[in-house]
């Protein structure tokens, strides 16, 4: 009886599987510390700025205790110590690998350019137009641009989303939008 290793291979040799044959495409994404770098100061960057907005909201009333500024006060401190501390792990620590994540593709950064372009327009229609109808634009065509395609789906989630956060921000926590 020959063994089933030992038999001959359709492929050319007896010691070669089908599956060792075909070699996959690797689309993993190089370790890079300049990139790593980059969006660690990037998010120091706009974590500070974010502290200097939040820092600046006018005032109706006397300050003391929880005011307007309070909230975002202190998520830009949280984010600016937590990007300080990425800071210092990209300069100082180890390059992390990135094998579970893929490589830029051309179409990706097309996506996020229209996501950055529609997110600057959304802050100035929000600004000029009020909350409800440029929000609703915005998660359509946001959700549209990163694939979703279903015409139910995209008007239910725009719908019950735009609704949630302004009955949350209106009624409940009696902040107009």
């Amino acid at each position: 009886m020959v063994e089933p290793g030992k038999l001959a291979s359709p492929f050319g040799s007896a010691d070669v599987l089908p599956e060792q044959t075909v070699a996959e495409p690797d689309y993993a994404a190089r370790p890079s510390r300049r990139l790593e770098i980059a969006i660690a100061a990037s998010a120091l960057a706009l974590s500070v700025t974010a502290l200097l907005v939040s820092r600046a909201i006018p005032l109706r009333m006397g300050g003391g205790g929880i005011d307007p500024r309070w909230w975002p006060t202190l998520l830009s401190v949280l984010a600016s110590a937590l990007s300080a501390l990425l800071v210092a792990m990209s300069l100082f620590g180890q390059t992390p690998a990135r094998g579970e994540m893929e490589a830029a593709e051309p179409d990706g950064w097309t996506r996020m350019l229209l996501a950055l372009a529609l997110s600057a327009l959304y802050v100035f229609a929000w600004s000029h137009l009020g909350y409800v109808g440029p929000t609703l634009v915005f998660n359509l065509v946001l959700l549209r641009i990163f694939g979703l395609r279903s015409w139910k789906a995209l008007g239910v989630y725009s719908v019950v989303t735009t609704a949630f956060i302004y009955g949350l921000f209106h009624y409940l926590l009696r902040v107009p939008l």
